[in-house]
């Protein structure tokens, strides 16, 4: 079991879908926990109270800053049907909600063989992308960047670089469960999905340093159960506009198949 796997453990609290989670400071990203580690714990919660064991369809908004320790988990089954159930969740700290969301769950076939899908990108080996963050070495480094490899096609190292003039807002590279924290042998590779769609930097990061930029709302989709292994990723806006951008993520596994989709509105960098 990998540190990932015991960090976003939830345990019932009650009969009526309320569960505990002691929220691991390693997922911190300055002051708060990152948005795709505590969509990944209270999609774990959604999935305990729900007959089927995907989350196919999930939306979040993003209220106030969670921070490490206890945090509890309401989760209320609007919809127990046959293919599809739908649950809402909140996530708790201090009394305040921090995060609310909507998950819909079903079960997505393992063996099952694309109609069409739009195929991954053109990337190098894993070997020859570059392990970047650019909060590597500075004092208040976060422990997340131990916690989630993030590697980058040179083109896109470039770009973080701010060493390209008029850079487009797009990544692309490889993401996983750090070899520190277990490489990406888990348990159950579809329980990381949340956490790889909004682990990466701000796509805005290509115009300038590193700043935090709070999401507000995120939307995702399970397209299909991933194979183990690292995940290759692209990342892009469309607009960045009065101080808000939207973030596209697209998710494919070692074989190919798009495994999950994402988009996100954020507020600009600060």
């Amino acid at each position: 079991m990998t540190r990932f796997d015991t960090a976003t453990v939830v345990t019932p609290a009650s009969a009526e879908g309320g569960y505990t989670a002691d929220l691991d400071p390693g997922y911190l990203i300055g002051k708060a926990m990152n948005g795709g580690y505590l969509m990944a714990v209270m999609q774990r919660a959604a999935l305990e109270n729900s007959p089927h064991p995907h989350a196919v369809s999930s939306s979040f908004h993003f209220l106030r800053p969670a921070s490490g320790g206890t945090a509890e988990i309401g989760a209320e089954v609007l919809k127990a049907g046959r293919t599809v159930a739908v649950v809402r969740v909140t996530l708790r700290q201090a009394g305040k909600a921090r995060v609310t969301g909507t998950i819909a769950t079903a079960e997505v076939d393992s063996g099952a063989v694309p109609e069409y899908t739009v195929a991954a990108p053109q990337l190098p080996p894993i070997g020859e992308c570059r392990l970047y963050d650019p909060r590597i070495g500075a004092e208040d480094a976060p422990a997340f960047t131990r916690r989630v490899a993030q590697l980058y096609t040179e083109d896109s190292w470039q770009r973080l670089l701010g060493r390209v003039p008029d850079p487009v807002p797009e990544l692309t590279g490889y993401v996983h469960v750090s070899e520190e924290d277990g490489g990406p042998a888990l348990d159950d590779p579809t329980l990381f999905l949340p956490l790889a769609v909004d682990a990466l930097p701000p796509v805005v990061t290509v115009f300038g340093a590193w700043r935090w930029a709070p999401t507000v709302e995120l939307t995702w989709h399970m397209r299909a159960v991933p194979q183990p292994g690292p995940l290759a990723f692209c990342s892009r806006a469309h607009a960045v506009n009065d101080g808000w951008f939207d973030e596209t993520v697209d998710v494919w596994d070692v074989k190919g198949t798009l495994v999950a989709q994402s988009r996100q509105l954020a507020r600009g960098g600060r």
